[in-house]
């Protein structure tokens, strides 16, 4: 008895905004000069920072610390020690309308921590950070520059240290728009709109042309639903810098929840054009694209953003989605299987592979993974839809039924699952409920499609041959 003929499966894509962090570096020579070589190196190291010489950055840098140090030890060996010059003399850093002298030996450790950071090696650049603050532990900047590299070890820990530093450069200075700006990031990733938002709206009470500020504001009030609000913060980020290409991609989100998948389009292309090198608009072109069954075209886009961002677990999904979508099974299943060990906690994922096990009639892993996704998600209708499918051609009837029940729950309009249960309810001789329920996908709908008709007409003939099967009463 085939009953995986009946019910009606659906399927998930990821389609993601992205969140810019916004580095602070300190850059402007003023004050008493320090010793001639460490003064010539840091200013070598502050032009081969600015040209993206990293590695040059820091081997100037290296040997302004290596002048100061040996300046430090000369110092230190007199009875009377003397400030060292580079601890005296001074650099000028602007925290927004205010303009404050660190020690050159602070702003040497500090971009020296920035280039370290940029180029991968978060531990040193943190050490260095350590240094900056330990001489100038009022530089609000030092915490915000340390503040981004816990943050981006991610975790609970380092969102906790991140939002710490952060806090201790808004108490420092509290109108240091930057300081507010990546509290609000850090916020956002614990998952704390409302006090995102607010952090958000502190830093643009600073600055009103912070693009970057309204980008990821349009990102908060967008998982907060307010799409309207999302949209004007695009406009305007893209009114200070048309150039912010997640400007452009973030709108595109906005206009594909609003129903225009074309100006999505338009507003992706626009955003790869601005920078080619950024893979979140490639993934989110791709999700565009699926939507309109150009699976090649999916999977190139798929492709650019791996290349880009090998790490990117979302990229995986939606090739894996492509590639089942071409019947190319094995290449789905390695795809999600990649995807999850990226981010094992993704429920779309889990019940995209769901969806690929099923296909493959693999039916207890399929169960396994719609089981996993509802845990990690339990508003997610599709995966109850799919999991009562699972249910529903194991022959366990009523545990599909209650999974049905429960999709509705969550998604009064979620047509597919009125079909399910519908169909589900003629199996067990429930004609009138089953009736109703198909008179609601019609409303849903707009009609029942002909493949509906035929899973119902399976489903009356099944419901036929089990009556068969069954021995006759004994008198």
């Amino acid at each position: 008895m085939n009953l995986r003929k009946i019910m009606t499966p659906a399927a998930q894509w990821s389609f993601i905004p992205a969140a810019v962090l916004l580095l602070v570096l300190t850059t402007t020579f003023t004050g008493a000069q320090p010793a001639r070589g460490l003064d010539e190196s840091y200013k070598r190291g502050m032009e081969r920072f600015n040209k993206g010489d990293l590695d040059g950055a820091i081997a100037e840098f290296d040997r302004a610390i290596e002048a100061y140090l040996n300046d430090k030890a000369v110092y230190g060996e007199r009875q009377t020690p003397l400030p060292v010059r580079a601890e005296q003399s001074g650099v000028t850093t602007g925290y927004g309308d205010l303009a404050v002298q660190i020690p050159v030996a602070a702003a040497l450790y500090q971009n020296r921590g920035l280039a370290r950071f940029r180029r991968g090696d978060v531990e040193a650049a943190i050490a260095d950070f350590n240094e900056a603050i330990k001489i100038a532990p009022r530089n609000a900047g030092a915490y915000v520059s340390r503040g981004i590299a816990y943050h981006s070890i991610g975790g609970r820990n380092g969102l906790e240290l991140a939002v710490a530093d952060y806090t201790r450069a808004i108490d420092l200075y509290p109108r240091y728009a930057e300081a507010w700006y990546n509290r609000g990031v850090a916020r956002r990733d614990e998952g704390l709109l409302d006090e995102a938002l607010a952090d958000f709206d502190r830093a643009l009470a600073i600055n009103p042309e912070m693009a970057d500020a309204l980008v990821n504001r349009s990102g908060v009030r967008y998982d907060k639903g307010d799409l309207r609000g999302a949209l004007d913060d695009c406009d305007r980020a893209i009114n200070v810098n048309p150039r912010h290409h997640m400007a452009w991609n973030n709108r595109a989100l906005i206009r594909y929840r609003q129903g225009d998948p074309a100006g999505a389009l338009s507003d992706i292309n626009r955003a790869i054009e601005i920078n080619p090198q950024e893979a979140t608009p490639y993934l989110n072109r791709s999700t565009l694209k699926l939507e309109k069954d150009d699976v090649e075209g999916a999977i190139a886009d798929c492709d650019q953003a791996l290349a880009l961002e090998p790490q990117l677990a979302a990229a995986w999904n939606n090739r894996a989605l492509a590639r089942h979508t071409k019947g190319d099974l094995k290449g789905a299943m390695d795809d999600y299987n990649r995807s999850l060990e990226l981010n094992p906690n993704s429920a779309p994922t889990l019940f995209n592979r769901g969806n690929a096990h099923f296909a493959g009639e693999n039916f207890e892993k399929a169960l396994a993974d719609f089981d996993q996704a509802v845990k990690l998600d339990p508003t997610m209708a599709p995966a109850w839809n799919n999991r009562g499918n699972a249910s529903f051609v194991k022959g366990e009837l009523e545990p599909a039924l209650a999974d049905y029940n429960r999709a509705i729950e969550i998604d009064p309009r979620y047509s597919l699952a009125y079909a399910n249960r519908g169909l589900i309810k003629l199996l067990l001789g429930r004609d009138a409920e089953a009736e109703r329920d198909f008179a609601e996908y019609k409303t849903l709908e707009g009609k029942i499609d002909a493949d509906l008709e035929k899973r119902i007409s399976e489903a009356k003939r099944l419901r036929e041959e089990i009556k068969q099967q069954k021995p006759p009463n004994k008198q």
